[in-house]
């Protein structure tokens, strides 16, 4: 019979600092893992695929799921009571085309579906005109809209000019806008506007579809990154955590 105060060997305490490791390793995968989001914004989009891709993302426990506006119902049926991942409603993809009215009425439907955020596209051609009291107002009416539920602005980097997307990203962190998302920007375009919103409001990049790029991204100001391929991104880093 052992004696109750015999001391752990090396050979245990090595095995318990192990543990203790890939544990670590583990959770800081999964905080990782709530910074991927998935975009379900394609035209090869269906009901049978978004059910599959809502599964696998609760599953996995990455940040959210994006998906078109008349698809937020199905989706909240898809992933049930309690779910671990968020659903974002984008409006007005991907160039904010529509008036405000109707994209205000967009947020207003889906958050009677019941997303739990709202991504709308900036209007472009009223930026590029540098009419930012009409993106003001835009803002403002949104929020408006949208009641409790977190509002994004979304805005394509590449049909702005740097002045014109900095101007208009801090025009809507003034406005309450809880994040923006930049579509087609690099780490260095991340940073600048980092720098513009003054931690007012979160920011989004997209397309990283690479372990290196997510991190590069993430080190370069984004709080949340989406990508095609956000389900696979988020095994990959949860296997390399367990094997490394």
């Amino acid at each position: 019979m052992k004696d109750g105060n015999e001391q752990i060997t090396p050979a245990s305490e090595d095995e318990q600092y192990k543990e203790f490791k890939r544990i670590k390793r583990i959770d800081e995968a999964k905080a990782s893992i709530l910074k991927i989001e998935c975009d379900c914004l394609s035209a090869y989009t269906d009901k049978t695929s978004l059910k599959d891709v809502c599964k696998t993302a609760d599953s996995l426990e990455i940040g959210a799921v994006v998906v078109f506006p008349n698809y937020v119902k199905a989706c909240v049926n898809y992933l049930g009571k309690d779910p671990k991942v968020s659903l974002i409603a984008a409006v007005s993809y991907p160039f904010g085309e529509e008036t405000t009215e109707i994209k205000a009425a967009a947020v207003k439907r889906a958050v009677k579906d019941g997303v739990d955020e709202v991504e709308v596209s900036a209007p472009v051609a009223f930026l590029r005109d540098g009419n930012l009291a009409y993106f003001k107002k835009e803002c403002k009416k949104i929020k408006g809209a949208a009641k409790t539920r977190a509002v994004r602005v979304a805005f394509d980097c590449s049909l702005l000019g740097e002045k014109e997307l900095l101007k208009a990203a801090a025009v809507a962190a003034d406005a309450g806008i809880n994040c923006l998302r930049l579509n087609n920007a690099d780490g260095e375009t991340v940073s600048k506007v980092k720098s513009a919103v003054k931690g007012k409001c979160l920011l989004k990049a997209e397309k990283a579809d690479s372990a290196t790029a997510f991190a590069t991204l993430c080190t370069m100001g984004a709080d949340t990154v989406s990508c095609n391929s956000a389900l696979n991104l988020a095994r990959y880093i949860l296997k390399q955590a367990e094997t490394d």
